[in-house]
């Protein structure tokens, strides 16, 4: 069965997110770190919680 991904578009940038059920810690660290150089600043726990 093929992997849908799904994107994140935040302006000009994109962010692609992998399309796996479950998604190991490396895996959220670095989508959250590519997040954060996107927009320029950390994430704050409030915003997280939100998501």
């Amino acid at each position: 069965m093929p992997r849908w991904h799904f994107y994140m578009r935040y302006g000009s940038n994109v962010l692609t997110i992998p399309g796996n059920e479950e998604y190991s810690v490396p895996q959220l660290k670095m989508i959250m770190k590519e997040l954060e150089n996107i927009i320029g600043r950390k994430i704050t726990l409030g915003e997280w919680e939100e998501l």
